[in-house]
């Protein structure tokens, strides 16, 4: 019986001995594999990931040195065409295959190369003893291609921000003066002419109105007979509301030209043209 009972216990301890040992293995397994997913999708360069990247190059430049110039092209540019590839070996493909097309006599497209190597690192210089004369001026007149394209792009940032801030100011007393001139301060032209011209009209229409209106009375009140009075009424009535509408107008284009200084209400203007050599396209874009 207790033979029996100590070998129980022993099975039962094997047992679960075996149990621990294939649970460790299932978490090892699991852990590796894990890894292996990790590896696998990790968004790692293409030098990183991929270890054939280094003799890639190391091939281009080996076909270069033997004079295989098309070949050491075709090889280059079939790796740039892989986008996964990082900054630091396309710089390199650059500037080889312009090293290539240089040797071909293709110096255009090899200044183009070295370009585009150039906007990756601004600093990439060529070794003067090492590199040929040839290779030398093409990648120069491409250094200067790039400092053109760099002063250009600073200028025209230059230009923008100088343009925000002259059109960013507030109102200012041309507010209070007459509509639309503090819109034409603030840069914002056709909306400002628009409202100058519009509060002008009316202003003038107003004045003449008021002229005439006063001209009239005068003649209603000096008529003989009730014919020639009612047509004088008539005319002076006319003269009355046109005056009357004209100042209307006037006060609610100054009252929206002030709010409009403040607030740049609706609608935006903007007019465009384009000139050409028989006739002008003028555009007016409304943006509600």
């Amino acid at each position: 019986m207790a033979n029996g009972a100590r070998l129980a216990r022993s099975d039962k301890f094997v047992e679960k001995a075996d149990s621990c040992r294939y649970k460790r293995t299932m978490s090892g397994a699991a852990f590796f594999l894990f890894l292996g997913l990790l590896a696998a999708f990790s968004p790692i360069s293409y030098a990183q990931s991929n270890p054939e990247s280094d003799s890639t190059l190391a091939a281009i430049r080996s076909l270069y040195d033997n004079g295989s110039y098309i070949s050491a092209e075709l090889q280059a540019r079939r790796v740039l065409e892989d986008r996964r590839v990082n900054d630091t070996l396309r710089v390199q493909l650059e500037k080889y295959l312009g090293f290539t097309l240089v040797a071909q006599g293709k110096n255009e497209s090899a200044e183009e190369h070295f370009l585009n190597a150039l906007r990756i690192d601004s600093n990439l210089t060529l070794d003067p003893v090492l590199t040929s004369p040839k290779i030398l001026t093409v990648f120069e007149a491409a250094k200067a291609q790039y400092r053109m394209e760099m002063a250009k792009n600073e200028s025209e940032a230059g230009s923008q921000s100088r343009n925000l801030v002259t059109v960013s100011h507030g109102p200012t007393f041309r507010a209070i003066l007459f509509p639309g001139w503090d819109q034409l301060h603030q840069g914002r032209r056709t909306k400002g002419y628009i409202l100058l011209g519009a509060g002008a009209a009316a202003a003038v229409i107003a004045i003449a109105s008021d002229f005439l209106r006063r001209d009239a009375r005068t003649n209603y009140l000096n008529a003989s007979t009730p014919s020639i009075a009612e047509s004088r009424y008539n005319t002076y009535n006319l003269y009355y509301k046109t005056e009357i509408y004209s100042v209307s107008a006037f006060v609610l284009i100054y009252v929206y030209s002030e709010l409009d200084a403040f607030l740049n209400l609706p609608p935006n203007l903007d007019a465009n043209y384009s000139p050409s050599t028989r006739s002008m396209n003028l555009g007016l874009h409304i943006t509600f």
